[in-house]
């Protein structure tokens, strides 16, 4: 009994060393008052594939995730038309370029009309290689949309982009995506038939001219629709790299490499200093 008793502690520990409280109480959220703000000190240990969890209540319109910077843009990867009502959570996994504004600015909870009662960082999900410009789960029915802020992609350089895959929890391929920035004829990037299907994904491959257009686009909407399959949950959009370890040999040719992957994403250690796939310090 007692052996029973410590194991099922030590499980709980462990459990709880992935959860950190980073705000509890009751705070009404609107335009006119405000929102609620958490320091940045609080996402110090934050990482890749960890989630935000906000629980609310009493809602009546949507809600906004913005870093507290000069322009308070909206956290990378969080989605546009985020709408909430009544009482519940929401949880926003976070991508690299998250966690990486979260540490220098902080997080604001905005929307129309809310209650916020508590924000948990918890434990997520491993992402995948790649640059992810969004993870986390979206249900795809009948013509479901999922929209994204430009920032979940902004500051990309697309010329290192060979592709875009959009992984999919569906069982089978026959489904649409519909790839677009706006509903005119023109707005559409490419659709099911420009993309390749591989494991748990499509693929839709760059060329100079969707480069051009996808980076420069205000916000990516991006529809699905089931048809004779089931419906089922989208999970990731990754940015498929074309040359990594060309980026990587330009840091120093001297130094030697050692690469690894953390939280999903391609680490390289070169005189004692760590770099992402693009060659950018980290």
């Amino acid at each position: 009994m007692k052996k029973t008793f410590l194991f099922l502690a030590a499980l709980m520990m462990g459990a709880s060393a992935f959860a950190t409280d980073l705000w509890t109480g009751t705070k009404h959220v609107s335009w006119a008052e405000g929102g609620l703000q958490i320091p940045a000190a609080q996402f110090a240990a934050a990482q890749p594939g960890q989630k935000i969890v906000v629980s609310f209540t009493d809602a009546t319109d949507g809600l906004e995730l913005k870093v507290m910077n000069a322009n308070f843009d909206h956290l990378a990867g969080s989605r546009e038309s985020l709408w909430i009502n009544g009482n519940g959570a929401v949880e926003q996994f976070l991508t690299v370029a998250a966690v990486d504004s979260l540490k220098l600015h902080g997080l604001e909870i905005i929307g129309a009309n809310f209650n916020v009662t508590q924000v948990e960082l918890l434990d997520g999900k491993t992402l995948k290689e790649g640059i992810t410009v969004w993870t986390g789960f979206f249900w795809a029915d009948e013509w479901s949309t999922l929209e994204l802020y430009r920032d979940a992609y902004a500051g990309v350089d697309f010329s290192k982009v060979e592709a875009i895959r959009f992984y999919t929890e569906a069982i089978g391929t026959d489904y649409v995506i519909n790839f677009l920035k706006g509903w005119d004829p023109a707005d559409k990037f490419a659709d099911h038939t420009a993309m390749t299907d591989g494991e748990g994904y499509k693929e839709l491959m760059l060329t100079d001219d969707l480069r051009t257009a996808v980076s420069e686009a205000g916000h990516w909407m991006i529809q699905f629709n089931k048809e004779s399959i089931s419906a089922f949950n989208v999970i990731d959009i990754v940015l498929v790299l074309n040359d990594a370890p060309a980026a990587i040999d330009q840091i120093s040719q001297e130094a030697k490499a050692v690469k690894t992957i953390e939280n999903g994403q391609l680490v390289i250690i070169k005189n004692g200093i760590r770099y992402n796939a693009l060659g950018t310090a980290l």
